[in-house]
């Protein structure tokens, strides 16, 4: 019985988790405590206008690439249509004509792709000075405006709420208790971080922090300035840096390690762009979608809570949670009853971006169920944080569905079954496989199972 018990799978799943677990654990702790995380920040912060060059590159390839075909082709065309007006009838030919020797397509081809990459890498820019422009006249100043006017309006939002609750909720006296504590801790708080950390030793704190602020931006502009740089170059570099990459592997690699090592890209390249660039969609799709309700029930704070739900909602799984409650306590101090209109608001949203939205937009990329989603966001976010959160799932499906590739290729190697049907148990259940997949299902395995007999 102890035998049959410890060859469970369940026990094996079980001790394989608490083991990855635990071990995941003690790495995340020797790091944390060792010079290796301060190396890897320093390495960070000097290559991050590369992250964010690979970044936009990524972002911006898709489109860059559609923009040089068509380009291309339009200048392919009317060349071949002027060389052919130009050529005419062999009876009406002029004497100076067959003087002129032809163009070679070589050089006309070279000349058109050159000049396609160009008007593409001029418009992808266009895309990013606008995108940036954008944010910085329109959202940003209305954020800031917002978060000034919040901070310096606390104390009184913090007392409306206090007196709010202890009208409208007479019948629960704890629940009122719990709110006039926080209330009166939260003003003194605030008061007492003001006075601690900005009013201390005559403003010095203050200029040290606008300083610092101030040193933030001009580095994370700059950054930005440099990425857009290593991005065009990128973009109109990828098929060049490419083709040394497959010679050095094809001079170092095996053809059938080649072959696996253009299979495992390909799944990354599939996934990552199917994933990252149909989340940052469906977040700026759902924070637009956001806004303009919040308008339109006159909900205050609308702009900052729109982007607030839009940025968090990259998160599988836990986005809107993550959204959603900051939001509630914000609006919690406005006025509590339009809080409870906007959880209602947001759930019939986010209904709606997981039934129709995020499918439509992100579709089948990831390949994963939503059970391996939550396992991902869990270790991503415990290991590495919001950015672990927002591309642990990426990187988890790359490892899945390769480690699915490479299981396929061995069972068809030893001509067994790839449908994960066949493997699939309800006897204890007191369900036959014929009745759950059908009698097709089972004529189809029955044939192919003929062969091998």
């Amino acid at each position: 019985m102890l035998r049959k018990f410890v060859k469970s799978p369940y026990i094996k799943a079980s001790i394989a988790l608490i083991v990855s677990g635990s071990v995941l654990i003690m790495l995340s702790n020797v790091l944390s405590k060792t010079r290796f995380t301060a190396g890897m920040e320093t390495i960070n912060k000097t290559l991050m206008p590369v992250y964010i060059g690979v970044f936009i590159a990524f972002l911006l390839c898709p489109i860059y690439n559609k923009l040089v075909k068509g380009i291309y082709t339009r200048l392919r065309d009317s060349g071949d249509i002027s060389h052919e007006a130009l050529k005419g009838p062999s009876n009406m030919r002029l004497a100076g004509d067959k003087a002129k020797q032809p163009e070679d397509p070589t050089v006309r081809m070279k000349r058109n792709l050159a000049i396609a990459k160009i008007g593409a890498s001029a418009i992808s820019i266009l895309i990013i000075v606008a995108f940036f422009a954008l944010i910085g006249y329109f959202v940003i100043p209305q954020i800031v405006m917002s978060i000034v006017n919040l901070m310096n309006t606390m104390p009184q939002r913090l007392a409306y709420f206090s007196s709010w609750s202890e009208h409208h909720l007479q019948s629960f006296p704890q629940i009122v208790k719990w709110i006039n504590e926080a209330a009166n801790a939260g003003t003194s708080e605030i008061i007492d971080w003001i006075r601690d950390n900005i009013l201390k030793d005559n403003f010095q704190n203050l200029a040290n922090m606008v300083s610092a602020q101030i040193i933030s931006v001009v580095r994370g502009s700059a950054n930005v300035f440099v990425g857009i740089l290593i991005s065009i170059y990128l973009l109109n570099y990828k098929e060049t840096i490419f083709a040394n990459t497959r010679k050095i592997v094809a001079a170092t690699c095996s053809e059938q390690r080649s072959r696996s090592l253009y299979e495992f890209s390909k799944i990354i390249n599939e996934t990552f762009i199917g994933f990252i660039v149909g989340r940052i969609l469906d977040a700026i799709i759902i924070g637009i979608l956001t806004y303009v309700c919040l308008l339109v029930l006159n909900m205050p704070l609308a702009l900052l809570i729109a982007v607030i739900v839009g940025v968090t909602n990259v998160i599988p799984f836990f986005g809107p949670f993550l959204g959603a409650i900051p939001s509630v306590c914000l609006l919690m101090l406005e006025d509590p009853v339009k809080a409870g209109y906007f959880i209602i608001m947001i759930f019939v949203i986010q209904q709606l971006d997981g039934n129709v939205i995020g499918p439509k937009i992100v579709g089948s990329a990831i390949g994963i169920s939503s059970f391996w989603v939550l396992i991902a966001v869990l270790i991503g976010g415990g290991l590495f944080g919001f950015l672990g959160m927002a591309l642990g799932v990426p990187v988890f499906a790359v490892f899945y569905r390769y480690a699915g590739k490479l299981t396929n290729n061995k069972l068809r190697k030893r001509s067994k079954e790839t449908d994960i049907r066949s493997y699939t148990d309800y006897a204890k259940f007191g369900i036959e496989e014929n009745e759950l997949y059908g009698e097709n299902h089972a004529r189809e395995k029955l044939n192919k199972d003929k062969p091998n007999r």
